[in-house]
């Protein structure tokens, strides 16, 4: 009985790793079958923390800012500390990129916005977006 119950017990833990690696539960976003682990900015003072502080952030991750309506959202690269990529997006769909946007360098915070409004914005470590081959027109799949 005492082996049964750990050949179930093996078998249920076998299960949930390859569920929840096969499902991660962080959130991402697919373009051109390359997909980013995202981190969500929703509130306002997640959306102006954003990446500033850190050191860096490794490739195909990014964070992405959720609005809950479109506009021509203005982003500064205040205590930003490496390149970004941006895909502005309205829905699913990329309607401008700005790629190797600088970090603030000798006190001067770089600072964009999109020429259309939008409703999402991921930030990428600079080169992602040449990596990937993301081209405006491409369409995003979120994931969770």
């Amino acid at each position: 009985m005492k082996r049964i119950l750990l050949i179930i017990i093996v078998f249920l833990t076998a299960l949930v790793f390859w569920y929840y690696k096969t499902y991660p539960l962080t959130p991402t976003v697919t373009i051109n079958g390359t997909t980013f682990a995202v981190e969500l900015a929703l509130t306002g003072g997640e959306i102006e923390k954003g990446l500033s502080g850190r050191p860096s952030l490794p490739t195909k991750h990014g964070i992405l800012f959720l609005f809950n309506h479109k506009e021509r959202y203005s982003f500064w690269m205040k205590g930003l500390n490496f390149p970004l990529d941006f895909i502005w997006l309205d829905g699913n769909r990329i309607v401008e990129i700005t790629k190797n946007v600088p970090p603030m360098e000798n006190g001067i915070i770089p600072q964009l916005k999109p020429s259309v409004p939008v409703d999402k914005v991921l930030e990428l470590p600079a080169g992602e977006i040449d990596t990937a081959g993301i081209k405006i027109g491409d369409t995003a799949l979120f994931n969770k």
